[in-house]
């Protein structure tokens, strides 16, 4: 590969035609909006948010813009589009918006919002590949079913709801709760866990295996991102990271500060800004392409940018993506914008253009809270501004400007009370639309199925089957709300979560008196096996006396202490146990 050249400052007309006629390039091409290298600055590290550091070491694979000839690549990123000029006080002028999509307002039912994302033909296929992982690796069968499979996560999602401490106090005599453990046993469902099964490892070649590290959970994730593609866009829609839990010993593993769960696997999603995810990437670590479909990335872009290209590809044009610090850069905004979608979002100072000259930290922090200082760049569509709240925030966008500047209500400690702080447009419209994702994030983990496990395969499955209860709750909410029901009548997650499970649990019974018992009684009863009372509480008070049956031979029951096994009719009257 040609040395990258070390020319500095714009091309003059002539030389512009010379090198369009060496490389048989249009005008449209000579117009294309590509920054030079200096518009990345190292020297303010400092001011970096730690949540970043994961993705320091993160090698950017080579770019496919689709010339013949590597050095046509070098000579045409030469070509300036502007001449990079910030002014302040000029007018920053937004492109139109797309419309935003109103949802239809046809309720359903939580099992169909569920079934949506995953259909009762997974569950078959489940049942099928893990007998044959058995059969391969043992030569016995588990002669498991769909049905069985559905009682599995439906047990699985049942545990996370009530969440007690340690997972067998689901099985224990104090402790079970029926309607887990009579449908499923103690030791079938460990057996199941562990040996569920979503992939056909024969089918899978030994060079998809290398290329996809995700390929013994892909089935599952090719089968929730389709629906999620297929979910109607908004004008507005927010990308950020989401972390799966999993501390064990895998290759994809990543480390975040500052994240609730720093330590996973990291996910990139796109949502809209109620939550209901659009699509989503897994990320796969150092080394693995993030290349967008449709698009050509520009070399400038690293991991976040590459990224965004990689989740927009399925956008329309019109849309205004929010995107936080870790994304955001000029050329990623530039390039966008080429193709009709505009982006906002804050950005890292060492992002900030060197010819960029705001306000610095200290001169902002002496004005009154709230105030800004905003340049626009000189051809209009790119506007940067800071804004000191707590402390200064650096924002970028080319889809709304400060106007029209608005407030926000903030606690003065000098003043003792709430005061009315100046807010810019893009401020405002950041804290509105940028929430989706992490709206999606507090949802699945209320009441997350995340028993121990130290498969990473496990918890991503049990992760995107969280994952696809609470989109579908989203969704219903979304849909309540357009059919005008009241508040009161639209459930909440911990409803419609219950409703998910116990249909899975009881598929026997109707889906109505599944959704409207109280108290669930199981299909299969078995006779309940009472514990015995401490010594201390059985030697405290007179409750604890003994009772004899009188005389009948079916009133007798075995003695209960572990000393005596013979057959007794002496029974406690207060906890109902047989005792010689």
């Amino acid at each position: 590969m040609a040395p990258h050249l070390q020319r500095r400052g714009p091309l003059t007309d002539k030389e512009l035609q010379e090198l369009a006629d060496a490389i048989d390039l249009n005008n449209s091409d000579i117009d294309e909006e590509l920054l030079s290298e200096d518009d990345l600055d190292g020297d303010n590290l400092e001011e970096d948010l730690l949540d970043e550091q994961a993705f320091d070491d993160q090698d950017n694979p080579e770019p496919d813009d689709g010339f013949d000839s590597e050095d046509d690549l070098l000579l045409a990123s030469l070509i300036p589009s502007h001449s990079e000029k910030w002014i302040r006080n000029k007018v920053f002028v937004p492109p139109n918006h797309m419309d935003s999509i109103n949802y239809s307002g046809q309720v359903g039912r939580p099992s169909e919002y569920f079934q949506k994302y995953i259909s009762d033909d997974f569950f078959e296929s489940v049942s099928e590949l893990t007998n044959m992982r058995e059969v391969s690796e043992t030569g016995h069968s588990l002669d498991t079913t769909a049905s069985e499979i559905r009682k599995l996560f439906g047990c699985t999602m049942l545990i996370g709801i009530y969440s007690l401490p340690r997972l067998r106090m689901f099985w224990a005599n104090s402790t079970r709760v029926p309607i887990v453990s009579d449908n499923i046993t103690r030791n079938r469902f460990f057996k199941l866990r562990s040996r569920v099964k979503v992939v056909d490892d024969n089918r899978v070649s030994p060079e998809a295996k290398s290329l996809d590290r995700f390929w013994e959970v892909r089935p599952l994730l090719d089968r929730v991102q389709k629906v999620c593609r297929i979910n109607e866009r908004t004008s507005k829609v927010s990308i950020d990271e989401q972390m799966i839990p999993f501390a064990g010993q895998v290759t994809m593993r990543q480390f975040v500060r500052g994240k609730p769960n720093p330590i996973g696997l990291k996910n990139f999603v796109m949502a809209t800004p109620t939550g209901v995810p659009l699509d989503f990437h897994i990320y796969e670590g150092k080394g693995s392409s993030v290349e967008p479909a449709l698009l050509a990335v520009p070399e400038q872009l690293d991991v976040g940018g590459r990224m965004v290209l990689k989740l927009a590809d399925t956008l329309p044009v019109g849309v205004s993506v929010f995107t936080d610090r870790y994304f955001t850069s000029i050329p990623l905004i530039d390039f966008l914008s080429s193709h009709g979608i505009t982006l906002a979002g804050t950005i890292m100072a060492n992002r900030i253009p060197k010819s960029a000259s705001l306000l610095p930290d200290n001169e902002l922090k002496k004005k009154e809270r709230g105030s800004y200082d905003h340049l626009v760049r000189d051809d209009g569509k790119i506007i940067l501004m800071k804004w000191f709240d707590n402390k200064p925030v650096n924002f970028a966008s080319s889809c709304i400007g400060v106007d029209p500047e608005g407030t926000c209500s903030r606690w003065s400690k000098v003043e003792k009370k709430r005061v009315d702080d100046k807010q810019p447009a893009v401020v405002k419209n950041y804290n509105a639309y940028m929430g989706g994702v992490d709206l999606l994030d507090r949802v699945i983990g209320k009441y997350a199925m995340r028993n121990r496990t130290n498969k990473w395969t496990v918890r991503t499955i049990f992760h995107f089957i969280d994952f696809s209860v609470a989109a579908g709750w989203l969704e219903y909410r979304e849909n309540a709300k357009a059919a005008g029901l009241r508040r009161k009548d639209i459930m909440d997650y911990f409803d419609f979560k219950l409703s998910v499970a116990k249909t899975r649990v009881l598929e026997n019974q109707d889906q109505e008196d599944i959704e409207s018992e109280e108290e669930v009684q199981p299909g299969n009863k078995r006779r309940s096996v009472q514990p015995i009372p401490d010594k201390r509480c059985r030697l405290q008070g007179n409750t604890h006396l003994v009772e004899f049956m009188k005389g009948k031979q079916k009133s007798r029951s075995k003695c209960r202490l572990p000393t005596w096994d013979k057959l007794t009719f002496a029974k406690c009257k207060s906890c109902g146990v047989f005792m010689l």
